[in-house]
């Protein structure tokens, strides 16, 4: 028998962090795939797994394996392989989980708020919402065995905070190269390597060989969408995969 759980986390993100620098990275998908601490494997893949929806047919999609704990200090442990495919959204970014043993996960990233000077609108309620600043919104939907429901969404919860705090870590660190980057510009002086630069070679000479080329590469072509440019009418953004509503709760 399965059951489905919903569920938000609310994020607040310090302030100097931008939209962009956090949005750059949910399109990152092999970098949101790095930053989970139980992947120890992925693989770019050619076509969808037999399961995918007609319209995640030409989303990213990847075979990753985690490792997963099933007692406490890792007395117990084993691998598991599964599927996952990647939508960018405007704001942030669909992910959908195809695993063994049925369970299946949909989530959405996205960045709301409000900069100071913006036009401030109603927030959700029942939320924990900042009325204020900036902050990151994980939706999950998940459908599992009812046996399974408890430690799947323990494991879950924890690896996505360790995930938060690395990539908000990230976000300050590029917050920083930028600041020092203009100043350095507007002196006309040389600085340190950049950190993009570093990401962007540390990902050419990951771990392993994506299907497509090196596991850095950005899989956004093959999700069927372009890269915006503000300020163009011709252009659309792309739209959200499925309707079903997420009925939301606190995170405990």
């Amino acid at each position: 028998m399965s059951k489905n759980t919903r569920y938000t986390v609310i994020t607040p993100l310090p302030a100097g962090i931008t939209r962009e620098t956090v949005r750059d990275t949910l399109h990152n998908h092999v970098e949101m795939i790095d930053l989970n601490p139980l992947v120890i494997d992925r693989f770019r893949i050619p076509k969808p797994p037999a399961r995918a929806s007609a319209e995640e047919y030409h989303c990213a999609w990847y075979q990753l394996q985690d490792k997963v704990s099933y007692l406490p200090g890792g007395m117990a442990s084993g691998k598991v392989e599964y599927f996952a495919c990647f939508h960018d959204l405007a704001d942030g970014i669909q992910t959908h989980v195809l695993a063994p043993l049925g369970l299946d996960i949909k989530e959405k990233w996205t960045v709301g708020g409000t900069l100071p000077g913006e036009l401030r609108g109603p927030t959700e309620l029942g939320l924990g919402i900042p009325k204020d600043g900036l902050y990151l919104r994980e939706d999950v939907d998940m459908r599992c065995n009812i046996m399974l429901t408890s430690f799947v969404k323990k494991n879950l919860r924890n690896a996505h905070g360790v995930l938060v705090d690395r990539l908000l870590e990230k976000s300050h660190l590029l917050e920083r190269e930028a600041y020092n980057s203009k100043l350095l510009s507007q002196s006309g002086s040389s600085g340190e390597p950049s950190l993009s630069s570093e990401y962007s070679a540390r990902g050419s000479m990951g771990r392993h060989q994506s299907w497509t080329g090196a596991p850095s590469e950005r899989a956004s072509t093959a999700s069927g969408t372009t890269e915006s440019t503000r300020g163009k009418a011709t252009e659309r953004a792309p739209v959200e995969l499925g309707s079903d509503p997420i009925v939301h709760e606190m995170a405990g």
